[in-house]
């Protein structure tokens, strides 16, 4: 961490697990699905590794492979830079948070 910065409470406590989902993205002619994994996992969101361009705002929805069988509508916050240790994932805010039991 550089110094000067503080880390900040989460609102949300995470989990680290790593779970495959399916993320579906609007694309300029057709939806796509790519498959991905998750680091973490909270009520709020979850950090995926995914080999897909995405971008902050952009809207996707999570598709856990197990468990849930419906969609979860989610938007960007956050890709991780090429050549930063976070490349190849990025931060996904669930548009509603995830109820007890639902994760």
């Amino acid at each position: 961490m550089p110094l000067g910065t503080q880390s900040l409470p989460r609102r949300s406590d995470r989990i680290f697990v790593r779970l495959p989902v399916t993320l579906l993205v609007d694309s300029d002619r057709e939806r796509i699905a790519q498959d991905a994994f998750t680091v973490d996992l909270s009520q709020l969101g979850v950090r995926v590794r995914t080999d897909l361009a995405l971008a902050p705002g952009q809207s996707v929805d999570v598709f856990p492979n197990r468990g849930l069988k419906h969609p979860i509508p989610s938007r960007v916050i956050w890709v991780g830079e090429h050549g930063a240790p976070q490349h190849g994932e990025a931060g996904l805010e669930f548009m509603r948070p995830l109820g007890g039991g639902n994760a």
